[in-house]
């Protein structure tokens, strides 16, 4: 790639960052009035509780994949049968699974300890909101809790173990897949492939956690459809929108 080249992509993908950091605001803002005109606002705080709680493992362990990297890489060097590298040199065994066993479940763990500890405190609250009509959406306390602390103890310390577990490792194996797919657009190392890098590791965590709840439907909450459309905006808007406002107050060289 010769300079002016890299200097025109450098532009277009400048523009594009600032185009996608204000359309998943607007998503962001179009989604709050839509579910506050539907349900009620107090659904929408809801909404953005547990999509929180439900993928904060997965948050976890894309970073402590970077963090535990190193060593061989996952293809061993090989091409695919279009002669680019299956995955890349920065995809390797260690980030893969030390990732999310020493970093992304631990913590998450750790975090939602607290929400259990808390819970005593926070049942009542809910309780409260829901006699008084505030939530239209999500009524019942259970729910609530599944999010907060997987359940009533102790089994519910079991069901959270397992949904960390299984979204910590469904956004290792998500974040490999989006590498697979950036190297057969042949997108260089460095170089952003634009919602792909932002929602692989959470598809894939969205995707596992169906494992457990069509297995013990009566254990494990899907995300519903309204908690899913919130992830599919929630997770690039962060992404997208908070490494644009870093590069526009020159924090950054780049906004990706």
């Amino acid at each position: 790639m010769t300079d002016e080249t890299e200097i025109n992509t450098d532009i277009r993908e400048k523009r594009i960052a600032k185009t996608l950091a204000i359309l998943f605001a607007l998503f962001f803002l179009a989604d709050f009035l839509v579910v506050s005109f539907i349900y009620s606002w107090a659904d929408w705080v809801a909404t953005l509780i547990f999509a929180l709680l439900f993928i904060a493992p997965a948050y976890i362990s894309n970073a402590g994949m970077v963090i535990t990297g190193g060593g061989d890489p996952i293809d061993g060097g090989k091409n695919f049968i279009d002669g680019r590298r299956l995955f890349g040199a920065h995809k390797t065994w260690k980030g893969l699974f030390l990732g999310p066993l020493f970093i992304g479940i631990p913590i998450s763990m750790g975090i939602f300890i607290i929400f259990i500890i808390l819970w005593p405190f926070i049942a009542p609250i809910v309780e409260f909101a829901s006699s008084i009509d505030q939530y239209q959406l999500y009524t019942h306390v259970s729910t609530y809790q599944y999010y907060f602390t997987g359940g009533p103890l102790p089994l519910g310390v079991l069901i959270l173990g397992i949904r960390i577990v299984m979204i910590s490792f469904g956004a290792a194996f998500g974040d490999l897949f989006g590498s697979f797919l950036k190297r057969r657009f042949n997108i260089q190392s460095g170089r952003p492939f634009w919602i792909i890098d932002q929602l692989d590791f959470a598809l894939f965590s969205i995707l596992l956690s169906f494992i457990p709840s069509l297995l013990f439907p009566d254990l494990f909450l899907a995300p519903d459809f309204n908690i899913f459309i919130f992830l599919i905006i929630l997770t690039p808007a962060v992404s997208i929108i908070a490494n644009t406002i870093a590069y526009i107050l020159g924090l950054k060289d780049v906004p990706w």
